[in-house]
């Protein structure tokens, strides 16, 4: 490195030291005679002339010394005041200990920033409605879904959404709760048998018994076989719901690849100015994409990893830009007609768990849900129809549209929720209907009391005990009697089996609604 010593150039003979005035008026100085100066010089003999040039160099290079580098150093700073070029600056900060010098060139080394960092402006943001902000999704990951994508960036937090779902929790909510260890026993099988069938690409099929050669039968629908993005996501969240994730858990190689799979098969685009990932597809519609997008946003919410932000956000993005004209969702986006209970309970749920992970939700989009609610509800909010209001129970309907009414704000007082629960512990456990029995295990866990405590035990023994338990079926459900448009049918045994298996993770895979310190806060509205 080299150094460059400015010296300063020694005062000029017309440069002084300052005179008191007064010495000044009193002895003025004589006038300089340069001629005489001169003919003095050139009587000086040649030795003395010699002499003094010599002592004159001495002197000038004993000024011009080198400072030890150690007690002063320089340090140069630029900045850019035109286009001519850089403006330097130099100057001087205080000693430092060598000792220290030393240990710093030990520990830092040098890092070119620039060429190590890839810096990405912040998208500027104006104070509009959350609906309109497009969000540029390179910002929270590098892409939505990178070849080589590794999952395994995890921002560590004091405080997680979806607590719940931990160690110590679990135990706690699922003694408090009416679990047990048959019904943990249950889940561990289940979860085995849906890791046996996952495809080697990370995804699942309906048609599981192509992965396992026939070892189990009963598969879905044949027509159901592309709906690649529902079996998968309903492969992945009974492992979610058990606390399982790609960054942690007996089961995390097995959450990585399907979370992969989601991410790479999801259609990267922008509707409405807003950056989404489309996981919709011909055989589920907005079936699939609604279980993804839970499948997505549950994964990032559990784990903040930066990699899934992304592509949370673009799935929750697809569903504000599919909601139909009525506030609902339907099989297409912005579909016409309007939209169905069932549909808009998934987009629901995804939307829940978005905004348990912090990822941005719209109010207006929760605000639609709700006048879609009112718009299929009678009984004053105890009773929901499909696309419209129903004189008589319809089970399913009445349970997804009493957990979307708990998730959007009603409280456990309200009359609507009182005489919706009222119903559904008159109906009880439906043995040929287990996509009921999902969403109103889920109403009355948060509600509590005897009518969950009745509906639980019945429905927790019924599905211990219908736990297939042998070949290569152990750890699944078949339910031939199931009805037609309930799932099972549909999606046969893998769907059967995910459903089962979430209703026996429901002690523990959301903190009580109702509870005196319930973790999972209401939608902003």
């Amino acid at each position: 490195m080299s150094v460059t010593v400015n010296a300063q150039r020694p005062p000029s003979d017309s440069t002084q030291l300052p005179v008191d005035p007064v010495e000044r008026e009193e002895e003025p100085a004589p006038e300089a005679d340069p001629q005489r100066r001169f003919i003095w010089f050139q009587a000086a003999p040649a030795w003395l002339v010699s002499m003094l040039v010599h002592v004159l160099v001495l002197l000038v290079l004993g000024l011009v010394t080198i400072a030890d580098p150690v007690k002063i150093v320089n340090v140069l700073s630029a900045s850019y005041n035109s286009e001519e070029g850089p403006e330097i600056e130099e100057f001087t900060i205080e000693e430092i200990d060598p000792g220290e010098i030393a240990e710093m060139e030990e520990v830092v080394e040098p890092v070119d920033v620039a060429e190590s960092i890839e810096m990405v402006e912040p998208t500027p943001m104006e104070p509009i409605e959350i609906s309109q902000v497009a969000l540029d999704m390179s910002d929270l990951a590098s892409e939505m879904a990178p070849a080589s994508m590794s999952l395994q960036t995890l921002s560590s937090m004091s405080f997680q959404p979806l607590s719940s779902r931990s160690a110590e929790m679990k135990k706690k909510l699922l003694r408090d709760y009416g679990g047990n260890d048959a019904s943990e026993a249950a889940v561990t099988e289940a979860l085995k048998w849906l890791s046996r069938h996952q495809m080697p690409n990370g995804a699942w099929t309906f048609q599981h018994n192509l992965v396992c050669n026939g070892r189990c039968g009963n598969p879905g629908e044949p027509n159901r076989a592309k709906a690649l993005n529902a079996a998968t996501a309903m492969g992945l969240l009974p492992f979610m719901g058990a606390g399982q994730t790609h960054i942690q858990g007996e089961f995390k190689s097995v959450v990585f690849r399907g979370l992969r799979f989601l991410i790479q098969n999801g259609k990267k685009g922008k509707k409405g100015g807003l950056p989404v990932l489309d996981l919709s597809e011909g055989a589920g519609n907005m079936y699939s994409h609604g279980l993804a997008a839970i499948a997505l946003c549950e994964a990032y919410a559990m784990t903040e990893d930066p990699e899934l932000a992304g592509p949370a956000q673009g799935a929750l993005n697809f569903i504000v830009y599919a909601q139909c004209r009525d506030g609902g969702w339907r099989y297409r986006p912005q579909q016409p007609d309007g939209g169905d209970t069932s549909v808009t309970g998934w987009q629901v749920m995804a939307l829940k768990s978005g905004y348990m992970g912090h990822l941005m939700v719209p109010p207006q989009t929760i605000k639609g849900s709700m006048l879609f609610l009112d718009k299929v509800q009678s009984n004053n909010g105890a009773l929901y129809g499909y696309t419209g209001p129903s004189t008589k129970i319809r089970p399913s309907c009445t349970a997804i549209g009493l957990l979307c009414r708990m998730y959007t704000g009603w409280d456990k007082t309200h009359p609507g929720i009182v005489k919706g629960v009222a119903e559904l512990s008159k109906k009880g456990v439906l043995k040929d209907d287990i996509y009921y029995d999902y969403y109103a295990a889920q109403v009355l866990r948060h509600y509590g009391g005897e009518q969950w405590d009745k509906f639980n035990v019945e429905l927790r023994d019924w599905l211990v005990s219908s736990q297939s338990q042998s070949g290569g079926a152990k750890g699944s459900w078949h339910f031939p009697n199931s009805q037609s448009h309930r799932g099972p049918k549909e999606g046969g045994r893998l769907a059967s089996t995910s459903f089962a298996t979430m209703i026996l993770e429901v002690y523990y895979r959301h903190m009580p609604l109702y509870a005196d310190a319930a973790a999972e806060d209401d939608f902003p509205l």
